[in-house]
């Protein structure tokens, strides 16, 4: 509006041929700004999703390149004839059903108390959300040290208390478990932080009607905090399910996808195929498969989103 009222005072063909390149200068300018950011999404997402989509329909070698057409082959191996890529999306989604959960009830919980206004909590939220700045190669070396049978920390605190030694990531029934909590404590401090801003937005009117009817503490985080809450708690779970669909540092530096596949997440099998067999347009088609599961999940937020707006 205020760029139309603006080109009708112009009163020469001098004056607006100036106007019109004042602004075409302004364009040039913010595109040159968030050009980087562009061919960044171009160069490095983009092109390799289509690299990847073209690669899935050929015979593809390191040496060779492309060899002949294969059409729907390895989609149809994948579903049909591939019960480790059954195992590794088992395994994926028993990782996020549990780590999912249980990080957005930690979070939540977490939240409660860092949104709360007293002395030394900005220190404190700020010590919540160093995990997530802290880079996960580190953080798989250090608790890979902790769990350690032999030296590690926890073993070390278990054996003080008088519990045995306990193998936390060679063994089936810990080694998965392990990771999860180890993806908790690094991904956590994110959904806290998500969850304090929308807390911090919440009207204190709304605490102060439900203290009129009488409602408790409890009742007032059950029925005004949760709810208002809505937004927040379904962004963390799908980008918190997202992430867990992708996971991949953790396994490869701690397990490898061990012991006996235990912890063979879709993300390593896809590595394992790609860079330890050589079978790249294996492993472009299990891409394209995940990048499929990846968007379903998002058409369900948006979906999600919408109906919330509506109501």
């Amino acid at each position: 509006m205020k760029i139309t009222q603006a080109i009708k005072r112009v009163d020469s063909p001098t004056q607006l041929r100036w106007w019109q390149k004042y602004r075409n200068r302004n364009l040039v300018i913010a595109f040159l700004f968030v050009f980087p950011a562009l061919l960044n999404f171009l160069l490095f997402r983009y092109l390799p999703i289509f690299w990847a989509a073209r690669t899935s329909f050929y015979r593809y070698s390191f040496f060779k390149g492309f060899e002949g057409f294969v059409g729907l082959d390895h989609y149809i191996k994948i579903f049909t004839n591939d019960p480790e890529f059954i195992n590794s999306l088992k395994v994926t989604l028993i990782f996020a059903l549990t780590k999912v959960p249980i990080q957005v009830v930690l979070a939540l919980a977490l939240a409660v108390f860092a949104v709360r206004n007293i002395p030394g909590m900005g220190a404190m939220r700020a010590i919540i959300f160093i995990p997530v700045v802290t880079s996960f190669i580190v953080v798989s070396i250090v608790w890979g040290m902790m769990l350690n049978k032999d030296v590690g920390l926890v073993n070390a605190i278990l054996q003080t208390v008088g519990l045995p030694r306990m193998e936390f990531l060679s063994s089936k029934a810990n080694a998965l478990p392990s990771i999860i909590m180890i993806s908790i404590w690094k991904d956590v401090g994110y959904s806290v932080i998500v969850l304090v801003a929308a807390m911090k937005g919440i009207s204190e009117v709304y605490y102060e009607v439900a203290m009129v009817l009488g409602a408790n503490a409890w009742q007032q985080f059950v029925n005004v905090t949760i709810p208002m809450l809505r937004r927040a708690l379904m962004f963390v779970i799908v980008i918190g399910t997202l992430g867990a669909f992708q996971v991949f540092i953790p396994i490869y530096q701690l397990t490898r996808g061990g012991p006996r596949d235990t912890t063979n997440v879709i993300v390593y099998y896809i590595y394992k195929k790609a860079f330890q067999f050589g079978e790249m347009d294996y492993a472009a088609a299990l891409s394209i498969v995940l990048l499929a599961i990846m968007l379903i999940f998002s058409l369900i937020q948006m979906r999600l989103m919408r109906s919330e707006d509506v109501d």
